[in-house]
């Protein structure tokens, strides 16, 4: 399952953004949200998802961007089990 739906609907909500405006390929900083607001909202999305994002914000330019990012964290976490007693 891709995180995309979600992560627009939470920028709309957030930033008050367009709907039409928040396509995958959407630009962050175009849409007026600056490496500060990125990382904050990746902390809403850590909540969102019950994941951990770690690695350089730097990296994260697009919409699309931080779903594939959310989407590897949230495939790694589900791969995970824990340990047997």
């Amino acid at each position: 399952m891709s995180s995309l739906p979600v992560i627009q609907k939470m920028l709309i909500e957030e930033y008050g953004l367009p709907a039409d405006a928040v396509s995958a390929d959407a630009v962050l900083e175009e849409l007026g949200v600056d490496s500060l607001a990125t990382i904050e909202f990746m902390f809403l999305l850590e909540d969102k998802f019950k994941i951990l994002l770690s690695g350089e914000p730097g990296a994260v330019k697009t919409v699309g961007d931080i779903a594939s990012i959310v989407d590897l964290q949230v495939s790694q976490q589900q791969g995970k089990t824990p340990a047997s007693n």
